[in-house]
């Protein structure tokens, strides 16, 4: 009866680190996604000067080839410093899996245009003759693909492009 026993909690560690082996291969691979779609996502943009909707195609077929279907939820706007003309500073726009705007649902991946406006004393006086620029953050979400699992463990990972003189 004894040995029994034993060989039932022996079995049942065992099945722990299996789970737990199993958990951190998911997160790594899905994370491993996530951070080559955000890569893709920047050069994309930052091939096409700063066009969002001329990058908007070839990253949706970037998506589809790789299969990449995590989901997340729209994050917070950014906290820009100084006001600018544009509306749009610092908010995200979220966007599915076919390219459409999506603020609402799940969304695949996020764009925020972070304008730095320098003729509104966003820069050092000394500086005033930069040219006004902007650049995007981007958000890419990933989770743990477990059944059970992957809607209470949901990651996102940031990234900037460089920056783009307004036009």
């Amino acid at each position: 009866m004894r040995e029994s026993i034993g060989g039932t909690w022996l079995f049942q560690i065992v099945i722990v680190f299996i789970l737990l082996f199993t958990g951190f291969m998911c997160l790594s691979i899905n994370r491993s996604k996530a951070f080559n779609v955000k890569n893709f996502i920047l050069e994309t943009i930052q091939s096409n000067n700063g066009d969002l909707n001329a990058s908007m195609p070839d990253i949706v077929e970037y998506m589809k080839s790789n299969a990449y279907r995590t989901s997340g939820v729209k994050p917070s706007d950014i906290k820009v410093g100084c006001t600018s003309n544009n509306n749009n500073n610092g908010r995200y726009r979220c966007y599915n899996r076919e390219g459409k705007e999506d603020n609402k649902n799940s969304p695949v991946f996020c764009v925020a245009p972070v304008y730095v406006d320098n003729k509104n004393g966003c820069l050092d006086n000394k500086y005033t003759e930069l040219p006004n620029m902007f650049y995007y953050r981007i958000v890419v979400f990933y989770q743990l693909d477990l059944p059970f699992f992957h809607d209470v463990f949901n990651f996102k990972i940031t990234g900037d492009t460089k920056t783009f003189a307004v036009s």
